[in-house]
Order: C-alpha cells, then sequence, then structure tokens
C-alpha cells in the first residue's frame, strides 16, 4: 500500500498509536467500514485541505456554541478544544445516541510554511472554519521566464 503524505497531520497522543497521517485515518476508516475510532474518542468529523494560498481545516461542531470553543497555536501545533454543557434535566430516555459530543481535544502540527500570525477562525452554521494561509515564499508562483542573452 502507498503512504500518502500531507503537510498538515493531525497530531495524536502516543496512547492513540502516535502521529500519523491525517489521511491514514480516513483510509484506515473506509477500510473498516466506518469511523469507530472517532466515536470512541469523541472526535468530531474534520476536513482537511489544501489551497494554492492556504490550508483549512473544517470541524463539524452541530449544537456547538463558539462561545465554547477555543482555539490556541504554540510551536507549530494547532489546538482545538471544545466543551459543550448539556442540559442538564433530560425529559426523555435515549435508545440509541450517536451525537452529543460533551468534549474533545485535537491537535494539528502545523507547516514552517503557514504564517501563524495570520490564522484565522470563523464558525457558522455548526462548521468550524480554521484558515491557515501560507507564507509568501511558500506560495508556489508560475514560471520564471529567463531571458537569452
Amino acid at each position: 500500500m502507498e503512504e500518502i503524505v500531507m503537510n498538515i497531520v493531525k497530531f495524536q497522543h502516543p496512547r492513540y498509536n502516535g502521529n500519523r497521517s491525517l489521511f491514514d485515518g480516513v483510509f484506515n476508516s473506509l477500510l473498516e467500514g466506518g469511523s469507530q475510532e472517532a466515536h470512541c474518542r469523541n472526535t468530531p468529523a474534520t476536513n482537511v485541505l489544501e489551497t494554492e494560498k492556504d490550508f483549512r481545516i473544517e470541524i463539524s461542531l452541530p449544537g456547538y456554541d463558539k462561545k465554547e470553543v477555543e482555539l490556541k497555536y504554540q510551536k507549530n501545533i494547532l489546538t482545538v478544544k471544545a466543551k459543550h454543557e448539556e442540559e442538564a434535566e433530560h425529559t426523555h430516555n435515549y435508545y440509541h445516541r450517536e451525537f452529543g459530543v460533551s468534549s474533545f481535544e485535537n491537535q494539528f502540527i502545523v507547516p514552517e510554511s503557514v504564517n501563524a500570525e495570520k490564522i484565522s477562525a470563523k464558525f457558522k452554521n455548526g462548521i468550524l472554519v480554521i484558515t491557515l494561509p501560507k507564507r509568501e515564499e511558500a506560495i508556489e508562483k508560475g514560471p520564471l521566464a529567463i531571458p537569452i542573452s
């Protein structure tokens, strides 16, 4: 099987099998028929994508308020924490429950090509979108024409 390497990788505590590429988890969960790992560790669904000018991390947080989410960046590690306070009184009993995550923490190793001072985040319709702009020198430019003398 071919190994896929990506610039941003999800950091996992050593008790969760060490650092792995974000793609490893995606492909393994597809082969296993679903992401049981995500349910066991209370981690929300996450997309990581790259454009020409930035990286983006999209995290699905239905039911959360932006006040319940905390972002920190230190030493090339972006930490996303959230704690959701549920209603203390339930007027019903659940027979099956797949959502209702109360808290989680995810960490992402951020490449040197990211301009950390310009990292931004938006929270809309239950989706947290974190934008990590690339440094100007990391953005690929078109071919440079070299004059012949």
